[in-house]
């Protein structure tokens, strides 16, 4: 009888430690180099015409159009750059002045409604709200595109319509930080 307990007493042990060292060993052997989100090192920029601060995560390439609107030629102007599969951009154009009569809150609801108009593949609108940024009449808006997620925000100053746009599979949506992208624009006088 004595026999049968320590053979039990025996196992025990035997399977505790098979189940502590088990333990330590997968620990050891996890696999620490599977690919994690790399920290992003933001990088100031400021274009030629300095109009306006933003970081970026790469340095972005500008590229430039003319766009008649209302019978008007504008020309409009992006900076954008591509990291880990997201897209970030800024652009700019300058109404007319008469167009400053509509109100800051009727010409981004409209430049809102423009842009929903103009844009292809939007699967869902999740939010749109007027707001302010640094002090200045803002749009923010959040909307699924193409299996992707785009959060934007167009900003008036003075004459000038900025948009800031991030755009990201929505698998990225938790290593993607889009404040630190659109605090960080910051336009200058």
């Amino acid at each position: 009888m004595e026999k049968n307990k320590f053979w039990k007493k025996c196992i025990l042990i035997l399977t505790g430690t098979t189940l502590v060292l088990g333990g330590i060993f997968g620990y050891l052997n996890m696999d620490f180099n599977r690919e994690m989100p790399s920290p992003v090192t933001w990088q100031a920029y400021s274009p030629e015409n300095q109009r306006f601060d933003i970081r970026f995560p790469t340095d972005p390439k500008e590229t430039s159009q003319e766009l008649s609107i209302a019978n008007k030629k504008i020309q409009y102007h992006e900076f954008s750059t591509e990291n880990e599969g997201s897209h970030y951009a800024v652009s700019y154009l300058d109404f007319p002045g008469h167009w400053k009569w509509l109100g800051s809150n009727k010409l981004l609801t409209k430049s809102f409604e423009m842009l929903m108009k103009n844009e292809k593949n939007v699967e869902a609108l999740i939010d749109q709200k007027l707001v302010s940024h640094q002090g200045n009449p803002s749009l923010e808006y959040h909307l699924k595109q193409d299996g992707k997620e785009v959060k934007g925000k167009f900003v008036i100053v003075g004459n000038t319509l900025y948009r800031i746009t991030l755009t990201y599979p929505l698998v990225a949506s938790e290593k993607v930080d889009p404040g630190a992208f659109f605090d960080s624009f910051q336009v200058k006088r």
